[in-house]
């Protein structure tokens, strides 16, 4: 039998033999109790091609299966262009162009990268839920990771939370920075009850954001960052707070819209280990052309 998105195949190796099955997937793929649940509930296992319980042993060479329960898809197709990066039985990778909403909202039904993915999916036969992994804004372009089954979801999660998913990004900023590189560590928090402008304050969320200047023009950086917290529009209120806000950015530096007609972020790099391949991958989308006609302007 193939793997795909809702089945997880195991040959047991011999450092688990004589092992309960729970434990075999638990130590192999970071299985959650919770996620274990839900495969009892909507799935079931098989142990060399039969139907068994969680807690019988396997030995060296048996074949576990693990089926997690196929889902409908949770979005309206529709035929938006979708550059993908990488694709496998757990994962889609996508560099998303600048302007494309990622959920769809009461302003946008039927217009969103998840429409996207639908029709793509649809296409491709593969019946699943759409769950993303990372989030980015309208206006920022780059690297979204979606995954295709709770157990995907759940591996890179738990990634994500112990800090092992690299996050690189690269922004066009005001000025030109003193400091080279550093790091900013300043808590985040809505800036009133109404509007989405966040703000550093007090009583905001840790926040940290690791920076270094990579090119310097007039008036002008292209400065790279790695997100060690994922808040909402970190980046942004982060370059704000130190005096160098991002070129083409509405919200936090309205003056600059000229130069760009949205902020001048890009996600560039997302490393994170493949959940059933236990693989370290880094994957890099590059800049989209008007950044790259940005940069051409700056350098003039």
């Amino acid at each position: 039998m193939q793997e795909n998105h809702h089945r997880l195949i195991y040959q047991v190796d011999r450092k688990y033999e004589g092992m309960p099955i729970k434990e075999i997937l638990k130590n192999e793929y970071s299985i959650s109790t919770r996620l274990f649940k839900n495969i009892k509930k909507h799935g079931y296992i098989l142990l060399n091609g039969k139907k068994t319980l969680w807690h019988k042993v396997a030995w060296e060479g048996d074949e576990i299966l693990v089926e997690m329960g196929e889902e409908a898809i949770d979005a309206v197709p529709v035929g938006i262009p979708i550059d993908i990066v990488y694709e496998n039985a757990d994962v889609l990778l996508i560099n998303k162009q600048p302007g494309l909403v990622v959920h769809p909202t009461k302003g946008h039904i039927d217009d969103t990268l998840a429409n996207a993915v639908a029709y793509h999916w649809k296409n491709m036969g593969i019946s699943c839920k759409i769950r993303f992994v990372n989030r980015l804004d309208r206006d920022t372009s780059g690297l979204i990771l979606i995954a295709k089954n709770k157990f995907a979801h759940q591996n890179i999660q738990k990634q994500m939370n112990e800090k092992k998913v690299k996050k690189v990004y690269w922004a066009f900023v005001e000025g030109v920075l003193e400091k080279k590189q550093g790091t900013i560590e300043a808590p985040i928090a809505l800036a009133s009850h109404q509007g989405i402008e966040r703000s550093v304050l007090e009583n905001g969320q840790s926040s940290i954001t690791h920076y270094r200047v990579i090119e310097e023009y007039k008036n002008a950086s292209l400065v790279e960052l790695q997100l060690e917290t994922g808040r909402t529009h970190q980046i942004r209120v982060h370059m704000k707070y130190i005096g160098h806000p991002l070129l083409g950015d509405s919200l936090y530096n309205p003056k600059s819209t000229k130069a760009i007609c949205r902020q001048a972020l890009h996600a560039k790099i997302l490393g994170f280990t493949l959940p059933r391949d236990n693989k370290y991958c880094e994957f890099y989308a590059p800049l989209p052309n008007d950044m790259e006609k940005l940069q051409e302007s700056l350098i003039q």
